[in-house]
């Protein structure tokens, strides 16, 4: 019994360990989460700030202020996970703390019985006279040792009631500070809450404000569809113009082979082009966020940034291209084997056709616009003319 208690002692011991290691790293990948959000809001408070003295009718604040509503509720989600996470552990160390009293109560009452023993059989004639009335050497040998064994087990099951102890002092300690946390994410959730709440009435605010315009609105609508059919125009003439020149030209060099590999191996890992930027209109196609039956088809993504944002390459190739677009400022396609990168809305490009370059190539400047009073930079990315969404290629923000 004793054998098989000390046993269930050690492996709880082990358990508890292993859990709390576990429990170590899934609350540091949620407080990481936690932190790259709570960044990508700051970022969000800098382009609002920006955006504060502009008299356009542009959607930029709308569309600034609707991400950071989308930001704010991820990171109540975040919280939310981790108090989920910190209530499971909470009731662990109750168990372990349960089961740590129970264990020190049968050592105690072991030990009490010891004690009483020890306490009947203090006296050494007694023992002696023990060992004396055995019927033979063996006997009496094998009383000696039990008399030596006896009094290093009672030792030992002295240390084992210390151990487990401090086991369930530990426990306890563990416990308080795992409430604790759990009070300061319960309060941080409240406040996020009500910053939430704060920011859907500047919302309806900022919706009721641009309402009112509608009709410079959709101008702008029709001016942008024009800008990116032209990006998407320039994508395909610089592949048929390749086409013409090599009839083959999806058959590449082994460097090229390379680079198109050393790509496809970077999804989901490539640097931002912008060093403080945030993903304002989405891939793909979806509903205005104002103006109700119009669609709007996004072939890259738009990110917010600050002012005076420079642009870098987000993997190393060839520029094959640079040019002006009406609406857009500058524009740079860049190959990287089988993949292209679409750059527009730059100013200052310091690249030109041919040019090789690295990753993380500066190449232009984010074009600040006085009237919006923002920084936008539009990016594309293909696999020849197959569209990609950038965010599943860029690192998560």
């Amino acid at each position: 019994m004793k054998k098989r208690f000390f046993k269930n002692a050690f492996s709880v011991i082990i358990i508890i360990l292993v859990s709390s290691n576990v429990f170590s790293q899934t609350t540091e990948e949620l407080n990481q989460r936690q932190l790259k959000t709570q960044e990508s809001i700051n970022i969000t408070n800098q382009l609002l700030k920006q955006t504060e003295k502009s008299k356009s009718v542009g959607l930029n604040k709308l569309l600034i202020i609707k991400k950071r509503i989308d930001l704010r509720g991820r990171l109540i989600e975040e919280i939310s996970e981790e108090i989920d996470l910190l209530e499971k552990e909470i009731e662990k160390n109750k168990d372990n703390i349960t089961k740590f009293e129970l264990d020190l109560k049968d050592l105690k009452e072991e030990y009490a019985q010891m004690i009483y023993f020890a306490y009947k059989n203090r006296n050494n004639f007694d023992r002696m006279m023990f060992i004396l009335a055995a019927e033979d050497f063996n006997q009496a040998y094998r009383r000696m040792r039990y008399f030596k064994e006896y009094t290093k087990y009672r030792k030992k099951q002295a240390q084992k009631i210390v151990v487990t102890q401090k086991n369930l002092e530990f426990e306890t300690e563990q416990l308080l500070d795992k409430k604790n946390d759990k009070l300061r994410l319960l309060s941080n959730k409240e406040k996020e809450k009500a910053h939430l709440n704060n920011e859907k009435i500047r919302e309806s605010s900022e919706i009721n404000r641009l309402k009112r315009r509608e009709r410079d609105l959709k101008k702008q609508i029709e001016s942008k569809e024009k800008t990116m059919k032209q990006l998407k125009n320039a994508i395909a003439d610089l592949i048929a113009h390749e086409a013409k020149g090599n009839k083959t030209f999806k058959t590449l060099s082994a460097n090229e082979e390379i680079i198109t590999q050393k790509f496809k191996s970077t999804k989901a890992k490539l640097k931002w082009p912008v060093e403080n930027g945030i993903i304002i209109q989405e891939f793909g196609k979806h509903p205005h966020p104002l103006i109700k039956g119009v669609m709007i088809n996004n072939e890259g993504i738009d990110i917010g940034t600050t002012k005076d944002s420079k642009v870098k390459t987000i993997f190393e190739g060839e520029v094959k291209k640079v040019f002006a677009v009406p609406g857009a400022n500058m524009a740079v396609i860049v190959r990287h084997g089988h993949f292209l990168t679409l750059y527009s809305n730059i100013v200052n490009v310091r690249v030109k056709q041919g040019d090789k370059i690295g990753n993380d190539f500066y190449i232009g400047d984010v074009y600040y616009s006085d009237n919006d009073k923002g920084s936008m930079l539009h990016l594309r990315i293909y696999e020849e003319t197959k569209v990609l969404n950038p965010k599943n290629w860029l690192s998560r923000q």
